[in-house]
């Protein structure tokens, strides 16, 4: 029901806000620059005796108007004098009176000049307030401490479960930890990227994109900083070579392909989705067949 009814519904209902926001920003600059000379007051309110000049003004004469703007060429002419009509003719007679266009002008003015104040006054305080973002890199810091903390408390014991569950099972430990476990643990990041790619805009792939890599590097990364701490406290033997080695050819080669293209074409999916498989055999060629550990 959401995807089918109110989904399309909140859609269109923001395309027309921002449209319509569009065609009074546009409006107001014409008009800023029109032989009527400055429509504000010093205190920045309405100057309703400049703003006032006709009694009415008809629907052809905001045609011209209109057309003497020259909105880009997505607005169409006639929608934008439907959605500016829609404000200025409060009594949809096809006329706008004098006293609908001073009001009408006044209420986007005001709306104008309160969007460009909250804009000011945000933008003072990104510069006003240098201690947020120390705020922010410090929780940023301590959300990447405990992440590492329930890591290394976390690891052995699944370890030992998914060793235990090889056995069980009859399956082979390799099978479940290379990929039915990393399957269970990353199918919701792939849903979800999959989702998003499939609205086919250039900011969704992007975002994606940065989600994997992202996800990828910490995952990487905080698991070889998990497990050399468990070796170097518990004095264990390394036996994770091969596996460090696989991940590092893998990790250069996307990187490398990732360094000299600022966009893929599809074809490029093809040889990233062999690089697993890729991945998965030198792996079990390093440590079965070449018994390096």
């Amino acid at each position: 029901m959401y995807q089918t009814f109110i989904k399309p519904w909140i859609e269109h209902v923001r395309k027309e806000r921002e449209l319509k926001e569009h065609l009074i920003s546009e409006v107001l600059k014409h008009a800023q620059n029109d032989m009527v000379g400055r429509l504000q007051n010093d205190d920045g309110t309405p100057d309703k005796t400049a703003i006032r000049r006709d009694n009415h003004i008809s629907r052809s004469e905001l045609e011209r108007v209109v057309k003497d703007i020259h909105f880009n060429k997505f607005v169409d002419a006639e929608e934008a004098v439907a959605k500016l009509a829609q404000d200025l003719d409060v009594n949809r007679d096809d006329e706008i009176s004098e006293t609908e266009f001073i009001e009408g002008f006044a209420k986007w003015m005001n709306s104008n000049s309160s969007q460009a104040a909250k804009s000011k006054s945000s933008s003072q305080g990104n510069h006003q307030n240098p201690t947020n973002g120390a705020s922010a890199w410090l929780t940023a810091i301590g959300y990447v401490v405990l992440g590492v903390t329930m890591l290394a408390l976390l690891a052995e014991p699944l370890i030992a479960s998914v060793q235990q569950f090889s056995e069980e099972a009859g399956i082979s430990s390799f099978f479940i930890s290379f990929i039915l476990v990393p399957l269970a643990t990353n199918f919701r990041e792939a849903t979800s990227a999959i989702k998003e790619a499939s609205h086919k805009k250039s900011s969704n792939t992007s975002q994606t994109i940065y989600e994997i890599y992202g996800a990828v590097f910490m995952n990487n990364i905080l698991g070889f900083v998990v497990i050399s701490i468990l070796i170097y406290i518990r004095e264990i033997t390394w036996q994770f070579s091969a596996d460090v080695l696989v991940v590092a050819i893998v990790c250069t080669v996307m990187g490398l392909a990732a360094t000299f293209r600022p966009t893929f074409p599809l074809w490029t999916s093809f040889p990233a989705y062999f690089m697993y498989l890729i991945a998965l055999l030198l792996v079990f060629l390093l440590k079965d067949v070449l018994n390096y550990v």
